[in-house]
């Protein structure tokens, strides 16, 4: 669950790199960069969270279902290796100095990869609302929102925004999400304590 976090969050790091490398050196971070660090770890990000959740609730199709996706993720992998390295274009444009816009290829897997990722979230989470116990209730609730809020947010990124209001807003709905995610996944004792009736 943690590397599906940390895949997950790998189409953003080109942007602190970038930040970064313009704030101390006053150059940009490459295009190419941003074509491997935004598409590379999508794959394997979509694997690790489906290979979770068979261990969570799925145990006993977890071998089929880990074939069907590593069949789907390594086959976009390949291919996208493949046109890195004959035809970058094909897997993203650039717009202006700091927008790298997705093509069709790579914008219908991470929409894709976002469906199958709410679809089995928001079925983690009714699974947990249902419980008895009130924390794992609870952890239900903020997975709940994670989920939400990560479509959405993931959702509106996967279009290239120049707007910097647009921007922001985006940005402020994946922090909720990972705020929500971790509370879902680690409810803290103070957390649950303001939260939970015993």
């Amino acid at each position: 669950i943690g590397l599906t976090w940390i895949f997950l969050s790998s189409a953003w790091w080109w942007g602190v790199l970038n930040f970064l490398e313009i704030l101390f050196f006053n150059i940009r971070a490459s295009s190419f960069l941003y074509l491997i660090l935004a598409n590379f770890f999508v794959p394997w990000a979509l694997l690790s969270w489906i290979y979770s959740l068979t261990c969570l609730i799925y145990q006993n199709k977890k071998k089929l279902i880990l074939v069907i996706f590593s069949i789907i993720c390594i086959s976009y992998e390949i291919l996208l290796i493949v046109l890195l390295i004959i035809n970058p274009s094909m897997i993203g444009v650039e717009i202006n100095p700091n927008v790298v816009s997705r093509t069709a290829l790579t914008l219908s897997f991470s929409i894709f990869a976002i469906i199958v990722a709410v679809i089995t979230g928001l079925f983690l989470a009714s699974h947990l609302i249902k419980s008895t116990d009130q924390r794992t209730k609870i952890r239900g609730f903020f997975l709940l929102s994670a989920f939400l809020l990560l479509t959405a947010g993931a959702a509106l990124d996967s279009f290239s925004w120049t707007n910097l209001i647009m921007i922001a807003i985006i940005r402020t709905l994946l922090i909720l999400s990972s705020i929500a995610y971790y509370f879902g996944f680690f409810l803290p004792e103070r957390i649950a304590k303001l939260i939970v009736k015993e």
